[in-house]
């Protein structure tokens, strides 16, 4: 079991985008917001949801191991405050700030279905974050900003034998700003920041796996048809471990151009490439392994309704559409210095009369991980996953909605160091949503 609880942790930190929030009105304002409560010059959306399901393999085991499967109550609370919406401004001059925050929290209890008997964060938890946002001079010729945020996530893995104090429960702390450039009457945009990122974990175990990271990035946009951008941006990522006795530092640069616009009222076509090099050095311990390659985003996107401007494809709030795409990113990893990840997605979102709202997101996915040399050297080896995520909700008034969830996840993986990490998940959720 030794061998096996690195290889979780790290293989849990490069899980598929649909298992990040459960919950899919937290994360997206196309489900989460109502009508909203004016406060002054603001706009506060509270919501509270509470749903109960099942979920056939909790801690993601393999078949070897044994599948512990549950029932499991989940209660989501959340608000966002933010400057008003253009509806309730009801004014042309533009705004000489924007502002967002929220908050959010996720409360899980857990019911073995069987006769095993869970403990600790395995019954129960709490998960969360709050975040912030203020915009200055939006659509100035100088404009900046500064944010902040932190989410602590909730992670079962393994099996309950090889859980290291119940799980790999987590904090991020991010923190940043930046300055943007507009002359042309926003015709071209250009903007220059900073972002800091604290990631820890809350089990000793994994202290080792602490690391701090600085990014300096740069970005811009160049309107050259009314309905048509180039795109670039680039980031200098500066990866430092707090204690550097199990991973490497060093520094990960990536730099991409593009294309997005609406080719016609309906369809939008996005299309991004570049080279990302890293920079990782070894520590003694640890042999550095370096990724030096192409990255890429292509997207394909439907709206069932026509849009008359680019914005309205890039702000899909409220909007119909179906989008085909394909993702090849790097990432920092903690099995190894890096992790390469391919994926391609299928993703549709629908609202009807305000009244139904829905979405489906499938993808597939091949995820690499370079060979490891060290006390527990591990070969070099990748998955095959699998995920897909189906949303639908009810509103039977404004403030008062039915939903339901459907969610499985597939990882198919070589063995490593005897070790079986592929597995099969399902998980199917009823709830009710109160909002505004």
């Amino acid at each position: 079991m030794k061998a096996r609880i690195p290889l979780i942790a790290a293989l849990g930190l490069a899980i598929l985008p649909a298992q990040a929030s459960a919950q899919a009105w937290v994360t997206n304002p196309d489900f989460s917001e109502g009508v909203g409560i004016r406060v002054g010059n603001l706009e506060l959306h509270p919501s509270i949801g509470a749903e109960f399901g099942y979920d056939s393999n909790y801690f993601r085991a393999s078949d070897e191991e044994g599948v512990i499967d549950v029932f499991k109550l989940r209660v989501t609370p959340s608000l966002t405050l933010s400057t008003l919406g253009d509806e309730r401004r009801n004014a042309t001059t533009p705004r000489s700030f924007d502002f967002t925050s929220s908050a959010h929290a996720a409360y899980h209890e857990a019911f073995a279905a069987g006769s095993e008997q869970l403990s600790g964060a395995a019954k129960r938890n709490v998960g969360g974050g709050v975040s912030a946002r203020l915009n200055v001079f939006p659509v100035g010729k100088i404009g900046f900003d500064v944010l902040g945020s932190y989410v602590r996530v909730v992670e079962t893995d393994g099996s309950s034998d090889d859980l290291a104090g119940d799980g790999f429960d987590r904090g991020t702390a991010r923190g940043g700003a930046g300055i943007t450039w507009r002359p042309g009457g926003g015709l071209f945009e250009w903007r220059n920041g900073y972002q800091g990122t604290y990631n820890y974990f809350e089990k000793s175990d994994y202290d080792s796996l602490t690391n701090i990271q600085h990014d300096i990035t740069s970005r811009g946009r160049w309107r050259f048809l009314p309905r048509s951008a180039l795109l670039f941006d680039t980031d200098y990522i500066f990866v430092r471990y707090t204690r550097p006795t199990a991973q490497t530092d060093g520094e990960v640069l990536r730099a991409r151009v593009g294309f997005h616009g609406l080719v016609t009222y309906h369809l939008a076509l996005m299309g991004l490439v570049g080279w990302s090099s890293s920079f990782y050095r070894d520590n003694g311990a640890v042999q550095a392994r370096q990724f030096d390659s192409l990255v890429a985003h292509a997207e394909a996107r439907w709206f069932l309704q026509s849009r008359p401007d680019l914005d309205s494809a890039t702000i899909t709030s409220g909007l119909s559409s179906v989008a085909l795409g394909y993702v090849r990113t790097f990432n920092n990893g903690y099995l190894g210095s890096f992790y390469q990840r391919d994926r391609g997605y299928l993703n549709f979102s629908m609202f009807v009369l305000g009244a139904v709202a829905g979405g489906i997101d499938v993808g597939v996915s091949r995820v690499a991980f370079p060979e490891v040399t060290g006390a527990t050297p591990t070969p070099a080896f990748s998955q095959l996953r699998l995920d897909a995520r189906m949303f639908g909700e009810y509103r039977f008034t404004d403030t008062l909605a039915a939903n339901a969830t459907l969610q499985y996840d597939q990882v198919n993986s070589e063995v490593v160091n005897n070790e079986h990490l592929d597995y099969d998940r399902w998980q199917a959720y009823v709830g009710m949503r109160l909002f505004w």
